[in-house]
């Protein structure tokens, strides 16, 4: 069992403009120990995915539908008084400002002290030693100073450590990372995440990282879910992701970064905007940008398809490939088992409607079934074929007896013939 298992969840605001639908349906697992990367453009949802999660949404927010599992423990619907004693102490977070994470009228050293005490029975001065411990672990120079000190005093790249600090005071099960390298300059930002990857060894917890940066993702990640218009269009491994993508959009964010094979050339942006969550369409969300669209993209959204156990995505361009490598191999097959021209056509038309259902395996499933029923009739017809073969073989036999048994009459007739001549010359003599 996955240590966090989302399904299927729907979150919206609702607002004096409507309502709007944040999240659509979002499903993801996070295992022990991993690293599972949520990317997307800003306004795609993956912010307030999390925060349905831990439920910290703001008061138009609501979670309309889904599930939300913590080590089989349901989320959804369980209360506050449950939350608060999840949030920090089993799920922690990191946000993606530290300076409106701290409050500029306490200490650091208050700060880490009150997450502390409201999650353990520590008393004060076990807290402060905890605190202390904490900055240590994250590389904060001289930490009983800066427990002293105010937000505004650290650096950037300093207050981010306090954040990561506090919320890894409790050792929690889980720790999001909410876009943590946003505000840092390069230098900074390989130093906190190299210092994430190095505690989460250590601590062996599980990390959800939001980003839009690819280059993050693919540097800590085991996992990624590609969000779009509050809904993921692709989910897999890393190396699915970023070797092996099947929905146009996330192609699109690949061939937007710049790599060591597109150096002197110009990067083929997104073109066009993210659409209004208040008036989704029909169809695909990302239709509108989509160079690959076709008309069914238009009017119906599409179906998650499993291309493998670990790799869903999201898009009828991949759809319309399957269901063509799928039938003509069906008409293959079926041709190759001397299925008749009428029959591999409905073979065929059938499979293709297992791929438009969003299964491939079931489409794959269904030819081999066929198969069996085709191995069937080909194994009467070949025992038939033996049968005739054998009833040929000993008619031929037969024959065989009936010419050689004439012809040793006719050899014994025509024998007496020359005796009887033999003789007759003989007596002349």
């Amino acid at each position: 069992m996955a240590l966090l298992e989302v399904r299927d969840l729907h979150t919206s605001f609702f607002t004096d403009a409507g309502e709007v639908k944040a999240v659509n349906g979002v499903s993801f697992d996070l295992d022990r120990g991993k690293v599972l990367g949520i990317v997307g453009e800003s306004g795609s949802g993956k912010s307030v995915t999390v925060y349905s999660i831990m439920q910290i949404l703001a008061p138009a927010g609501r979670i309309v539908s889904g599930s939300i599992k913590l080590d089989g423990q349901e989320l959804v619907g369980a209360g506050e008084k449950v939350m608060r004693d999840i949030r920090g102490n089993k799920i922690s977070i990191i946000f993606q400002d530290p300076m409106t994470s701290l409050n500029p009228t306490y200490t650091i050293g208050h700060q880490l002290m009150e997450a502390i005490l409201l999650h353990t029975d520590r008393n004060k001065e076990q807290a402060w030693e905890r605190a202390v411990e904490m900055l240590t672990l994250v590389n904060v120079n001289e930490p009983e100073k800066r427990m002293k000190q105010y937000p505004h005093e650290f650096s950037g790249g300093m207050r981010q450590r306090v954040m990561i600090a506090m919320a890894l005071a409790c050792e929690p099960d889980i720790l999001i990372a909410d876009e943590p390298t946003t505000a840092l300059d390069v230098t900074i930002q390989a130093q906190i995440l190299e210092l994430m990857q190095k505690l989460q060894h250590e601590l062996g917890m599980a990390i959800i990282m939001i980003t839009h940066d690819l280059g993050v993702v693919a540097q800590m990640c085991d996992e990624i879910v590609v969000m779009y218009a509050g809904s993921y269009c692709e989910r897999g491994t890393a190396d699915e992701i970023f070797y092996d993508p099947k929905h146009e959009y996330t192609k699109g964010l690949l061939r937007s970064i710049p790599t060591m094979g597109t150096m002197g050339q110009k990067l083929q942006p997104i073109t066009g905007t993210p659409i209004d969550l208040l008036n989704l369409p029909k169809g695909c969300p990302f239709a509108p940008r989509c160079d690959g669209a076709m008309k069914v993209c238009i009017r119906t959204a599409p179906d998650s398809m499993d291309i493998t156990k670990t790799h869903k995505a999201s898009c009828w361009v991949n759809v319309e490939r399957m269901m063509r490598d799928l039938s003509v191999d069906a008409l293959h097959k079926a041709k190759k088992a001397g299925v008749s021209t009428e029959d591999a056509v409905e073979l065929a038309a059938a499979v293709e409607q297992s791929a438009m259902r969003g299964s491939v395996l079931e489409a794959e499933v269904k030819i081999a079934r066929t198969e069996e029923k085709l191995a069937e009739p080909r194994r009467k017809a070949a025992e038939e074929a033996q049968d005739y073969i054998d009833a040929s073989r000993d008619r031929d036999l037969l024959g065989d007896a009936a010419l050689y048994s004439s012809r040793d009459r006719v050899t014994g007739i025509n024998n007496d013939r020359n005796g009887k001549r033999n003789s007759k010359r003989g007596g002349d003599k």
